[in-house]
């Protein structure tokens, strides 16, 4: 077998950020692109001295799946971002913080701290702004939404949102792996965010545990514990629920923003879930009930969640020699997969590039690990899962409900924008919805 040494390298790429331009630009053709002229594993130059093996396709599914492969890089390049969470641990000490943290986002854990019931009021309250408006860019609206949910899920009060949005948006420039760190810079304005948020959240934990609650999030988090009764401690606690904005609120906002410009050009579709969330007396907000009620809210919000997965391209270490895509992975490098290509990839679905929410429909089964590729895979494999579909699909059921009892409907203006796909898949902030 040979040595992925020995493996093509893409071509073309800039001194210090490599790759990063084309991907920035077009990551879907660019890497189509590369997969017809070499195959489907190369390697690729991320920037920054990040080199990846990526392996196209399902192929690709088992970086996540490899146990010879772990999340070193992403700690190594965005420790100030990730911190000690579970995005960038492995083994024993990954296990633990999941076991005491899992039964918090599952749909009994999200009914016991009312979750639902905090996602619809905060989007039903959000649409009244939208009241008397005949124009609105859609991505501010739903990142709005989002961040709102995951700071009052943390305790946040309404009046201090403003303030909070405003150093989480600063902490976000560490999703920019700039090795460099000098006053003003993404890694500067990150780790002056990042001592903001660290000591208020470290206050909410306080707070929450002297308190003895259990039910809320946070409560069910402080509190938990995994099946040999070990729990986090404060900072593991302070970087998961961290990440648990990033996790719930850029993805989750990208996501509903794509189904609105998606269904603003399509007034069959928009009819169709129209008539499902009006033919809801009340919108339930269980998220096993929800789903049995809504599946072709589900199913829009899925299908913009495949078409423009947040991660673009995940990536692990490898500790211990191993293999995959055909080559022999060394300790030291880095292998990859494409999750944007996994998700159009024509092998697993029938037009991979047309927008069709009903193929959510025509399947009575499960997703598949693979069809469910956007939340990750093996152990790492999305924590906040049921909370993202809970929020996405109460979105768009209230959304359509509000619109229509108002005699209104989204229209697009304009073509379709182009993604972009750097840090995190998204539409522009300008794209725009007439109502």
């Amino acid at each position: 077998m040979p040595d992925a040494s020995l493996a093509p390298s893409l071509r073309s790429r800039w001194p210090l950020i490599g790759h990063l331009p084309r991907l920035h630009r077009d990551a879907l053709a660019y890497l189509r692109e590369a997969e017809l002229e070499f195959g489907p594993v190369f390697w690729l130059d991320m920037g920054f001295n990040s080199v990846v093996l990526l392996v196209m396709g399902e192929q690709g599914f088992e970086v996540f799946r490899d146990k010879n492969l772990d999340s070193s890089n992403l700690h190594a390049d965005y420790s100030t971002f990730l911190g000690e969470s579970m995005l960038t641990t492995d083994g024993p000490d990954h296990r633990r913080m999941r076991g005491a943290s899992g039964a918090a986002f599952t749909p009994s854990g999200l009914g016991r701290a009312q979750v639902g019931e905090l996602i619809a009021e905060t989007i039903t309250r959000k649409l009244r702004s939208w009241d008397g408006r005949d124009e609105l860019a859609i991505l501010p609206e739903t990142k709005a939404i989002a961040l709102e949910v995951i700071f009052r899920m943390l305790g946040v009060e309404v009046h201090d949102l403003p303030q909070w949005s405003r150093w989480y948006g600063e902490y976000l420039w560490g999703a920019i792996n700039l090795p460099i760190k000098f006053p003003g810079s993404p890694a500067w304005r990150a780790s002056r965010a990042r001592r903001w948020l660290e000591k208020r959240v470290l206050a909410i934990i306080e707070a929450t545990r002297e308190r003895g609650e259990r039910d809320s999030i946070v409560g069910a988090m402080v509190h938990g514990r995994d099946e040999a009764g070990a729990g986090m401690s404060d900072r593991e606690l302070i970087d998961n629920l961290l990440i648990l904005g990033l996790a719930g609120h850029e993805t989750t906002a990208s996501t509903m923003a794509w189904a609105m410009l998606h269904l603003a050009s399509a007034p069959k579709r928009w009819a169709q879930l129209v008539d499902e969330a009006m033919a809801m007396d009340e919108v339930p907000s269980d998220w096993r009930e929800l789903g049995k009620r809504a599946p072709f809210a589900v199913g829009v919000f899925r299908e913009s969640l495949r078409h423009y997965p947040p991660v673009s391209i995940d990536s692990r270490r490898c500790h211990t020699p191993t293999e995959l895509g055909g080559y022999a992975i060394r300790p030291g490098q880095t292998v990859g997969t494409s999750l944007l290509h996994m998700s159009r990839d024509p092998a697993v679905y029938d037009d991979p590039d047309a927008w069709r929410p009903e193929r959510w429909l025509e399947i009575d089964r499960k997703p598949t690990p693979v069809e469910n590729c956007q939340f990750g895979g093996g152990a790492h494999f999305c924590l906040g899962y049921h909370m993202a579909l809970l929020e996405g699909t109460l979105f768009l059921v209230h959304v359509a409900r509000h619109l229509a009892d108002a005699g209104r409907q989204p229209t697009r203006l304009g073509p379709l924008p182009k993604p972009i796909y750097l840090p995190l898949t998204h539409p522009p902030a300008d794209a725009s919805l007439r109502l």
